[in-house]
């Protein structure tokens, strides 16, 4: 690998490395700032689908922009080396501070969980869902901020896991029933997750462990955890039970979303009291005897020797069995369904199966012509929605996501876009509206503030800052992601003057024209006069004729008079001389 790829970012040191990637601390040349590489591994650069998959899954996650999810930069290629360049983050991942100081209090466990929980929120938002969601995967800096990163990734390395688990094993235990039983992921799979860190934040321990990978696995489809007070009797109640409800087994009495999850974190958060979930025992033990498909799966394809194990609904295993040497096959062949998340294996299990085409940016017309080519049908419940990127009447995303195996037959749901949302443009040029206003006005209504330009009218004789012309005009229909170009005034600009020539006139006249019409601040100084009269300007300072402003100070001196020949003919020739 080069010490420097894609002639910018230059390798500084090796910071980690993972059963996918290696990562590095590098230095963005071009923009002078430190960023963390992550470099594949050689044995995945080989695969094209793969790459592919990954490149598509990094650029996705690279349009989140939340101040708990590390940031991706850029996804590029030197020669054989395939990498991401991500926001470099100062500090230790999750699971060294549950290591080093779990249990934690409840305090800090909420305070975490709302971060994690945000990120995660946001993500779904933007309908991208991690899949993968574990202590190691979440960075902590110096002053608290959690960062949470690889979003994206694990969907994108689900094939690859298949051969190489080496990450298996420190996932299983954040693995959601559905992901152990093979079947479609949603954002509730991530909620599952997040519900195994705060137990383990607030235990210091996970609520299912094993000898083996599988072992965990069907832990989570089948015992009920133990309560988290039962370990650390400080657990509130209300937190306990925010616990239990996102660790359901069962979809429908887990949280079903992460916002849902956050809103009874910020209960707990303010001291307010959190219903826990009815007759979980009982929903859960019906859940397993339902899954009770994935044993016969299993045991139709791996052997006879797991049956018992499988199909025996159990709260905790109070011994170990005696393992058998034909046990390992079993068990290196049931790491696959785990490890592969089910997407891989599941498809290969069961006969019959297609990969959901790529169908965003098509028509609908053309859309059903792939979808009958790779044995699908569409569903007749289509959805409409805005889209900033994708042409009106064209496919925006679809359920399940391309890529993605299914059985043939499957109906995909597809939403259609109606083109980018429009809005309608207020009217800033009202004489009042400042250029911060202005903007914040926008943004309200979801414009991008980097979108917005700001131009200055240095001849405006409105206050700085007034806003006095915009594009669009008011009242226009406007998307949002649209370009909006404001005027605002640089300020009242004060023209200058030639300073009016007052000598030979009275104090009073003088300073009438001086204060009164030219805007002056005037100063008075009184000197001895053998040649002006009493009261009468007999010099200026700046002189007259100076380029002067409003406000500007003048000082005009003023004879004390009268002198002996004041009023002889030296006056006449000195008013006349001053004149000139």
């Amino acid at each position: 690998m080069n010490k420097i790829l894609s002639n910018r970012y230059e390798i500084i040191e090796k910071i980690g490395a993972g059963g996918m990637a290696i990562v590095y601390k590098a230095k963005d040349l071009l923009l002078n700032r430190i960023v963390t590489i992550k470099v594949l591994r050689e044995q995945f650069t080989a695969d094209e689908e793969f790459v592919r998959r990954f490149r598509r899954e990094a650029q996705s996650a690279a349009s989140l922009s939340h101040t708990n999810i590390v940031s991706i930069y850029d996804v590029g290629k030197d020669e054989e080396t395939e990498y991401i360049v991500m926001e470099y983050v100062e500090g230790q991942n999750l699971k060294e501070i549950i290591r080093n100081y779990a249990p934690l209090s409840t305090e800090q466990t909420v305070e975490l969980g709302i971060q994690i929980a945000e990120a995660i929120h946001h993500a779904h938002e933007h309908q991208i869902i991690h899949r993968d969601i574990k202590p190691h995967n979440i960075l902590v800096t110096e002053d608290g901020r959690i960062k949470v990163t690889d979003f994206g990734i694990a969907r994108a390395v689900t094939a690859a896991t298949v051969t190489h688990t080496g990450d298996i094993v420190g996932s299983v235990h954040y693995l959601s029933p559905e992901q152990a039983r093979g079947v479609q992921t949603n954002e509730q799979s991530d909620v599952y997750s997040l519900g195994i860190i705060l137990y383990e934040l607030l235990t210091g321990k996970v609520p299912y462990d094993g000898e083996t990978p599988i072992a965990i696995a069907l832990k989570h489809l089948q015992e009920l955890p133990d309560p988290p007070s039962k370990f650390n009797p400080r657990v509130s109640l209300a937190l306990e039970n925010v616990v239990m409800r996102a660790i359901a087994k069962s979809p429908d009495q887990r949280y079903s979303s992460a916002q849902e999850l956050l809103a009874d974190l910020r209960k707990v958060q303010s001291g307010l009291p959190v219903q826990g979930v009815e007759n979980l025992e009982e929903h859960d033990l019906e859940t397993t005897r339902i899954h009770r498909s994935l044993s016969e799966d299993i045991n139709s394809n791996l052997g006879e020797g797991m049956e018992q194990e499988i199909a025996r609904p159990r709260r905790k295993k109070t011994g170990k069995k005696p393992q058998k040497p034909w046990l390992w096959g079993i068990i290196v062949a049931a790491l696959l369904v785990i490890g592969g998340l089910g997407y891989g294996v599941f498809a290969w299990l069961n006969v019959g199966t297609t990969e959901v085409p790529s169908l965003v940016g098509k028509s609908v017309s053309d859309a059903e012509v792939f979808i009958r080519q790779s044995g699908l049908t569409l569903d007749p419940n289509t959805e409409e929605e805005y889209s900033d990127t994708i042409e009106k009447g064209r496919i925006t995303r679809t359920l399940p996501e391309e890529g993605e195996t299914v059985k043939k037959g499957r109906a995909i749901k597809i939403w259609i876009s109606l083109g980018p949302e429009l809005v309608k443009m207020p009217n800033f040029k009202n004489g009042a509206t400042t250029q911060e206003a202005a903007i914040n006005q926008l943004k309200s209504l979801g414009f991008d503030e980097e979108n917005i330009t700001v131009q200055l009218d240095n001849n405006s004789t409105l206050p700085e800052g007034i806003i006095i012309e915009q594009d669009p005009a008011p009242g226009s229909d406007w998307p949002k992601n649209g370009y909006v170009t404001l005027t605002a005034s640089a300020g009242k600009v004060e023209s200058s003057f030639p300073l009016t020539n007052v000598i030979a006139k009275s104090q009073d006249e003088a300073k009438e024209i001086l204060e009164q019409q030219n805007k002056l601040i005037v100063i008075i100084e009184v000197k001895d006069s053998t040649e002006y009269p009493r009261d009468v300007v007999m010099d200026m300072i700046p002189k007259p004729g100076t380029m002067v402003k409003s406000g500007d100070v003048v000082t005009i001196v003023v004879s004390r008079g009268p002198g002996p020949i004041a009023f002889g003919p030296k006056l006449f020739f000195a008013v006349a001389s001053s004149l000139e």
